[in-house]
């Protein structure tokens, strides 16, 4: 292991020395190690990704019934089954290029999120500082390391001056890291102390390092190469349409099969039989359903975007609904990612809280004993606390740099009345590993004796005083009195508070100082993050912290915000574990992660796909894109890496974890609207078969021709089912367990509905309209003409008794299980819809121009009564049997 090695082993082995490379062996290691980038993922042919639209299996069946028909054309013409072929080709290229459109759109929205900067390196080659692009660095060379620099390259130390890392981007952990020049106890290159890594950044000081590693060779492009290798697996709504289109496939075939042998039977000639059962697969085929679910899930993408949550794939809008399992990142996205001071406790022993978390809140302090107030005192430690700070917090323009430590000292002393304006600063004592404190001797404004102003661990810090800040004075520290902020410290400690110690002294030099009290810090949990959580245990779903922050603040953040924690996992312990020992633990145990790295993120989530979960992953760091990828959803932070947001499936704009849970509760209520608005389409398909098939089989007129069922198919159908797609949340979604994977959109539930309880209304009502039209006109058995006006008019009534049926079937399926008069709220969508069906109906009543199109004719008005006894019968039947749903429900409850 290199990192392990002596420095001078270190240069003899790269070949390389402290004065840098000269311009030869630069163009040699450039040509031999390549440039220092990762290789981009390969770029979208957008020609060939519109083609797959063509062939996923549901446009398939569709382009194969437009084929058929053909056929059935080309044998018998004249029957309307060529304008049938192409209304579903078009059907077939409108939802294509939809489809494509909307990911066309999230990629192009993708990219706008992701920060293409080009980045710079500083290095010394041939003993002269220059600036290069960071590409053109290679292997031995020396890079330049300052406050704010992000690093280029993997690289190992051989000058350090108090110089932080901040490598969240690599392990997830925000607070920096201080580097030294050995190795210490590390195992692995990315726990090297003496080394730098390219994608970090530098929060604090200055250094040398020489470059071990480049490109893909470095600890970032490991990890952005185990993610290329994840293959990403198929959606819930992907194979939903696959199981979908194989039934119906199925059931096309098999009534066109059963069709075409009754036909040849009954005399009806092998060519004719042929032909009918060719255009009863097609009839089969809901050419509406597709397009209808595409547009559904395009509406929801939609609402998620409104709820910051930026969908790349259509499909997964309804995956993070079937979430059995969240494994969440802790830093945040659970907290806010800005440290803020929580506490304070003062020498003297008085607590004090202050309100308002981050940056940039308002806020103001609290004290918790009434009586004990001391405002000035509590002012007087924060002063200390903030000028002892390189910090900057610029409030008008909500900019904060500098250590996140630093920052939160300088924002609680702005909700005090400290104020360090005007306080010049004479000499700093730098904070290391080893000393655990920073002293800075300053000049307040009122040019009065110089303060030396200390803060620091309390081991470090305690034993340099001799005296505390008492309420009436400076009082000699005692053995009790230190046992006393020894108790505290351990208390708050315990609490998951990063603990302070401050102290003071009138001139130079750490000794003798003045105790003033301890401060608490911490990350804080968002806002509603406690609520979410508990909204998900409603919704049976597990949430998992996945961090890499150690295990104690770990724990403490997650028994805070609600977390249940029966076992907590570091990352050693992890690897201990057999792969059946872990699954067994996953699957029965609420369990939290701490210390993780990349390949053991990747390596739970396979474990739990492996328990049968449904996992939704988030992550923001490069370290988290392998487990992104592999996870059914991955859920990447829209301040993340773009390695990250690349290999997520959904972009969370403001990195709340309420905003995942407001997602899941959209994907589970697509989930049952798809379900509804399948119902919905399905509904219609028998009474377009039906009156077909009793036409042939008992020579009555055609009640419908092919151009009024697409008239049903992509039209009227179509504005209603969008409005099921976007109907509200069912009551109590979220108090019901996540959809199974074995569980269907197209089960039982929908063929009894769609086809036995709505189907069966439809196709009565649609040959009652029929038949009982031509008897009160007057007909005698036997076929009529297109042409004749009676037949015409028989097939209007046809055509409005499947199209009112629809109107009030739309309205009993807003709910799976509701009355209709129970509902919440208005869907003014589906009154669109009906609006517009109710427009066709009069169009093709009153209408000339589109009475000619579609076949149709005025009927008297008398006539019109027909139409009224079905749909009332469908909507009494469904309001008895969600009745009788209840009742079950209610009686297994």
């Amino acid at each position: 292991m290199l990192f392990r090695e002596p420095v001078e082993r270190v240069f003899a082995h790269l070949k390389s020395s402290p004065e840098g490379l000269n311009n030869g062996e630069i163009m040699r290691r450039l040509r031999d190690f390549g440039q220092n980038q990762i290789a981009q993922s390969k770029k979208k042919d957008y020609r060939i990704e519109y083609l797959k639209e063509y062939i996923s299996f549901f446009p398939i069946l569709l382009e194969v019934a437009g084929v058929l028909a053909l056929v059935a054309d080309y044998f018998q013409p004249g029957e309307g089954n060529d304008i049938l072929a192409y209304a579903v080709f078009a059907a077939v290229f409108i939802n294509a290029t939809f489809t494509f459109w909307q990911k066309f759109k999230a990629d192009k929205a993708m990219e706008a999120l992701l920060k293409l900067v080009r980045s710079e390196a500083t290095v010394l080659r041939d003993g002269k500082t220059v600036n290069i692009d960071a590409t053109q660095v290679v292997p031995g060379d020396i890079l330049i390391l300052s406050e704010g620099d992000k690093v280029a390259a993997d690289a190992i130390l051989f000058e350090a001056n108090d110089l932080y890392l901040n490598l969240s981007v690599l392990n997830g952990e925000s607070t920096p890291s201080l580097r030294k020049l050995e190795a210490g106890d590390a195992r692995r290159e990315l726990d090297a102390k003496n080394m730098v890594f390219a994608g970090a950044s530098i929060t604090n000081g200055n250094g040398l390092a020489v470059v071990s590693a480049t490109g893909e060779a470095t600890e970032f492009g490991k990890i952005a190469r185990m993610t290329a290798e994840v293959g990403k697996t198929e959606t819930p709504i992907e194979k939903e349409i696959k199981h979908m289109t194989a039934i119906l496939t199925v059931l096309a075939l098999a009534a066109g099969v059963v069709f075409f042998l009754l036909g040849w039977f009954s005399d009806r000639g092998l060519l004719i039989s042929a032909i009918f059962a060719l255009s009863l697969i097609v009839a089969n085929v809901p050419e509406g359903l597709l397009p209808t679910i595409t547009l559904s899930l395009s509406l929801a993408s939609q609402r998620m975007a409104r709820r910051q949550a930026l969908i790349k794939n259509l499909n997964s809008v309804e995956t993070l609904g079937s979430a059995t399992v969240i494994c969440t990142d802790k830093t945040g996205t659970l907290t806010q990612n800005e440290m803020t001071v929580q506490m304070a406790w003062l020498a003297d022993g008085c607590h004090c809280s202050v309100s308002g978390n981050g940056y940039f809140e308002k806020g103001e302090w609290r004290f918790a004993e009434s009586g004990r107030q001391s405002n000035e005192r509590l002012a007087s430690m924060l002063q200390v606390a903030a000028v002892n700070t390189r910090a900057n917090v610029d409030h008008a323009a909500r900019n904060a740099f500098g250590d996140p430590t630093e920052i939160a000292l300088l924002v609680a002393a702005k909700k005090s009345a400290a104020s360090i304006e005007g306080w010049e600063k004479v000499k700093e004592y730098a904070f290391s590993s080893d000393r655990k404190m920073m002293s800075t001797l300053v000049e307040p404004a009122d040019n009065s004796e110089q303060i030396l102003t200390v803060k620091g661990a309390l081991e470090a810090v305690l034993p340099l005083c001799t005296h505390w800040q008492s309420a009436n004075g400076i009082e000699t520290l005692d053995e009790h009195k230190i046992a006393d902020i020894n108790s505290q410290n351990q208390k708050m400690a315990e609490q998951a508070y990063r603990v302070l110690a401050i102290a003071k002294k009138i001139g130079d030099g750490e000794n003798d100082l003045i105790f003033l009290g301890l401060l608490g810090l911490m990350d804080p949990p968002r806002s509603g993050v406690k609520e979410a959580i508990e909204q998900c245990y409603s919704a049976h779903i597990r949430i998992m912290m996945i961090t890499g922050d150690n295990p104690v603040t770990a724990r403490a953040i997650g028994e805070r915000i609600g977390l249940k924690i029966d076992e907590v996992l570091t990352g050693h312990e992890l690897d201990n574990l057999s792969d059946t020992v872990l699954r067994a633990k996953l699957s029965e145990s609420h369990l939290l992660f701490a210390r993780m790295a990349s390949a053991q993120k990747l390596r739970i989530a396979q474990l739990l796909q492996e328990n049968g979960e449904v996992v939704a992953m988030t992550g923001d760091g490069v370290n988290d894109s392998p487990a992104l990828k592999q996870a059914d959803i991955g859920i990447a932070m829209g301040s993340g890496t773009d390695v990250a947001k690349e290999s997520g499936d959904m972009i969370l704009l403001d990195d709340n974890f309420r905003s995942i849970v407001a997602s899941v509760e959209e994907g589970r209520t697509v989930y049952f609207n798809i379900k509804k608005l399948t119902t919905y389409i399905l509904s219609s398909n028998v009474p377009e078969i039906v009156p077909y098939v009793l036409s042939f089989f008992l020579k009555i007129p055609m009640p419908l021709s092919v151009i009024q069922i697409l008239l049903i198919d992509l039209g009227t159908d179509q504005l209603p089912g969008l409005g099921l797609g976007s109907e509200k949340p069912e009551k109590h979604i979220m108090q019901r367990p996540p959809v199974g994977k074995n569980e269907r959109i197209l089960d039982w539930e929908v063929f009894k509905r769609g086809y036995f309880m709505n189907g069966v209304f439809e196709g009565a009502a649609a040959m009652f309209a029929f038949l009982g039209f031509l008897f009160l006109s007057g007909w005698q058995y036997g076929d009529l003409s297109i042409s004749d006006e009676y037949h015409r008019q028989a097939m209007t009534m046809t055509l409005l008794g499947a199209i009112t049926c629809q109107m009030a079937n739309v309205f009993t399926l807003r709910s799976w299980e509701d009355s209709i008069w129970n509902l919440r709220g208005v869907n003014k969508m589906i009154w669109f819809g009906v609006g517009t069906e109710i427009l066709f109906v009069l169009l093709i009543l009153y209408a000339p121009p589109v009475q000619t199109v579609f076949n149709t004719a005025t009927v008297p008005l008398a006539y019109l009564l027909l139409l009224i006894p079905f749909p009332v019968l469908l909507l009494l039947n469904h309001e008895w049997y969600k009745k009788r749903l209840r009742n079950r429900w209610a009686a297994a409850a």
